[in-house]
């Protein structure tokens, strides 16, 4: 009797830890299932800048990613590097992967219009940042900064600071901010006949096309004492180029952003003035009416984010640490 009674403790002992094992599995199932219900039920969006080799871009996604993933959402972002063709294939590979929304800085905003239409039509929502288009149906929304202000803004310190000049302007002629920055200073310039614009150069917005544009101009002698670019990348790369040939002292570079490097230039009097853009604000107003959208509250169709000129008269309420 004793030995059976022992052989049912046992078993009793058995079954209960069998229990408690059951019970231990159940709850990790459950909490299994839940992860897997929250990454389904996650929104997931994509993003094509024109280039990841901008800082300025980098704000902007660093921006929207906050957002997205404080939300737990997935945010996917691909670099085309100024290639407007791959920027286009990643555009497709997104909608394909699922996503409900792309942002979208466009490297050349004609060629991905069959890949932006091809989204529309699977319902993904479509949001340009930083730079304005051709075609607003094609857009849910469009965040940019007052671009064509942003040139005014340099051509009207630099009436104040020369009576005359011979200017050499860096731009970016497929994308729309930058033909809105040039066409603001050029416009503004023209109101005074004793500048010129003895060149426009295509450096793509970046330094390291910029640099040897400007070097190929210091060779052929062009005669020149201000430099307009587009965005300070290009200006800093102007810059290192005249540093080298030794013509840094007498041309004033202005430029549009507010980057740091730009800020530093301007407080250790090398670079005239630049006209700064906020990438975080633009992102954040981007973010927020995507959730709007999918949220079902109103939602706005455009915003236009202001600029301001730094220059040597204000330079120290800036930060040189990081953008605005």
């Amino acid at each position: 009797m004793r030995l059976l009674i022992n052989r049912m403790k046992t078993a009793f002992c058995t079954i209960g830890v069998a229990l408690v094992l059951f019970g231990a599995l159940a709850v990790l199932d459950k909490n299994n299932d839940f992860s897997l219900a929250q990454r389904e039920s996650a929104h997931k969006f994509g993003a094509t800048y024109m280039t990841m080799n901008n800082p300025f871009f980098e704000v902007i996604d660093e921006t929207v990613r906050a957002t997205v993933e404080s939300n737990g959402d997935i945010l996917i972002t691909r670099d085309p590097a100024l290639d407007a063709v791959r920027q286009t294939q990643q555009i497709y590979d997104l909608i394909d992967e699922g996503v409900e929304a792309i942002f979208i800085a466009p490297v050349d905003f004609e060629k991905i219009i069959p890949a932006v239409e091809y989204g529309r039509e699977k319902g993904v929502k479509i949001i340009f940042v930083d730079t304005e288009i051709y075609d607003e149906t094609l857009a849910d929304c469009i965040v940019v900064s007052d671009n064509y202000h942003a040139g005014v803004l340099c051509a009207g310190y630099l009436l104040q600071k020369k009576a005359e000049g011979k200017i050499l302007i860096f731009e970016h002629p497929t994308t729309k901010s930058s033909n809105d920055r040039v066409e603001g200073f050029v416009d503004t310039m023209e109101m005074n006949g004793n500048f010129e614009i003895v060149g426009r150069l295509d450096y793509a917005g970046q330094l390291e096309i910029a640099m040897p544009l400007m070097i190929d101009e210091l060779k052929k002698g062009t005669d020149f004492d201000v430099v307009f670019s587009i965005n300070d990348v290009g200006a800093l790369g102007v810059m290192a180029a005249l540093k080298d040939y030794g013509k840094l002292d007498g041309i004033s570079v202005l430029g549009v952003d507010g980057a740091p490097e730009a800020k530093s230039m301007i407080r250790e009097k090398i670079m005239l003035a630049t006209s700064a853009q906020y990438p975080s604000e633009i992102g954040q107003n981007a973010v927020d009416q995507l959730y709007n959208m999918i949220e079902g509250r109103p939602a706005e169709k455009r915003i236009k984010v202001s600029v301001n000129l730094i220059s040597e008269e204000n330079i120290n309420e800036f930060s040189t640490k990081g953008w605005q």
